[in-house]
């Protein structure tokens, strides 16, 4: 294998698909441990069956390796799940259908119990109470997750960030985009920008308008686009940059490196 001391990697919108995201984070291993770096860009929950251990994982591989080499970001459906669990709004349940996603998060004992429930306040109760009770330390890690990690070259973020700021302030980019839109950007924005931008959220064959796109899109000058549909197309992309000489790949499931032509 390659020296991968100078390399970083990324991944985005993992979606509670629990075995896809290991056997992805497993064939990257061997390079963080050579001194590379795993960014992971939000979206771990939500519309696959292992919410809980999808973010959970997340957690425990900052937890081994450390916050210099496994850079854990927010997306808009941790920050959903969050404000609902503080009581902020109860909207995000549109994306738990049939508490797929919460139910995750609690023990089998107490999902039973959730089935006697039938007054909707009472089932908002307990979800939250059981969940801040299993899940203390997990709940405020999540809410203390970073929108963006930013290198001299790059920009790492869930979607997106304010391309509109004027030239003058543009070293104040990240400083001055909102969180919403850190998290939530839409539509995406193509095109030249003063840094490179590495975003999930929308996937990339929207990006690429073209429904049968499946890797990941880059837009031939500033950005790249790293959604791939995991809940749709069962692969989870991997972008993997190499610092030394400034050039980008996607890596494959078989191992194979294919330049993204910059």
């Amino acid at each position: 294998m390659k020296m991968m001391n100078e390399w970083i990697f990324a991944m985005s919108d993992i979606h509670a698909h629990y075995d896809i995201m290991q056997e992805r984070i497993e064939q990257i291993i061997p390079a963080i441990e050579d001194g590379g770096k795993l960014i992971l860009l939000g979206d771990y929950i939500d519309r696959g069956k292992d919410s809980y251990r999808c973010l959970q994982f997340a957690y425990d591989l900052q937890e081994k390796y450390g916050e210099e080499k496994v850079i854990v970001l927010k997306g808009n459906h941790e920050e959903w799940f969050i404000d609902f669990i503080l009581g902020k709004g109860d909207e995000w349940l549109t994306e738990d259908d049939n508490f797929n996603t919460t139910g995750t998060f609690l023990t089998e004992e107490q999902r039973n119990e959730l089935r006697t429930i039938t007054s909707r306040a009472e089932i908002l109760s307990f979800l939250r109470q059981n969940i801040k009770k299993n899940h203390k330390d997990l709940l405020n890690w999540t809410k203390k997750l970073f929108a963006y990690y930013e290198t001299s070259t790059q920009i790492f973020v869930h979607a997106g960030v304010d391309e509109e700021i004027p030239e003058e302030e543009i070293d104040f980019c990240t400083l001055g985009t909102p969180d919403y839109v850190l998290t939530g950007k839409f539509p995406p924005s193509t095109g030249h920008f003063y840094k490179d931008i590495i975003a999930g959220h929308v996937a990339a064959r929207t990006v690429a308008d073209d429904p049968d796109f499946k890797g990941i899109y880059f837009d031939g000058e500033s950005h790249f686009y790293i959604d791939g549909s995991t809940t749709r197309n069962k692969r989870l992309l991997c972008l993997a940059y190499d610092d030394v000489n400034n050039k980008y790949y996607e890596l494959m499931e078989d191992g194979r490196y294919v330049g993204l032509g910059k």
